[in-house]
């Protein structure tokens, strides 16, 4: 999925979906997108529209998330995702982790369907490219 800020509020949201932000513009100019649906060529910013394409491509084939793995949220939170696939609350593939910290927003449970199990507050829903797979572990001092 590719965000894109609308010239016009035409759009559905700011950038924020379900609480978590992907990024910002101005209220209802937000949309996300698959890379098939946008149209790139005879557009004025064509150029900078393929180099996303071609970035989101890559990072969607750069390797799957599963179960288990370690992996920071935002770049901020360090979590263990518990949870890869399919939701009911929207399109595509989401993932679920079990944050570290309480900057969660639930438990594993999202609308009335149970997704994995956590404590409350520790549970956020992501697309995988909000989230960076751990290859150290963090350690607070």
């Amino acid at each position: 999925w590719i965000g894109v800020e609308m010239h016009e509020a035409n759009g559905v949201h700011d950038g924020t979906v379900l609480g978590v932000p992907h990024f910002k513009c101005s209220s209802a100019k937000g949309i996300f997108a698959q890379p098939v649906q946008l149209q790139t060529t005879g557009t004025r910013d064509s150029t900078i529209v393929e180099q996303t394409l071609r970035q989101a491509e890559a990072s969607a084939t750069a390797g799957a998330l599963r179960v288990d793995q370690r992996v920071t949220w935002s770049g901020k939170h360090a979590g263990t995702v518990r949870y890869v696939g399919p939701v009911k609350f929207a399109a595509g593939e989401f993932v679920g982790v079990e944050l570290d910290d309480a900057a969660g927003r639930h438990d594993g449970s999202f609308l009335g369907e149970s997704y994995f199990e956590v404590e409350f507050g520790k549970g956020i829903f992501s697309q995988a490219s909000m989230l960076k797979a751990l290859t150290e572990p963090i350690i607070k001092v």
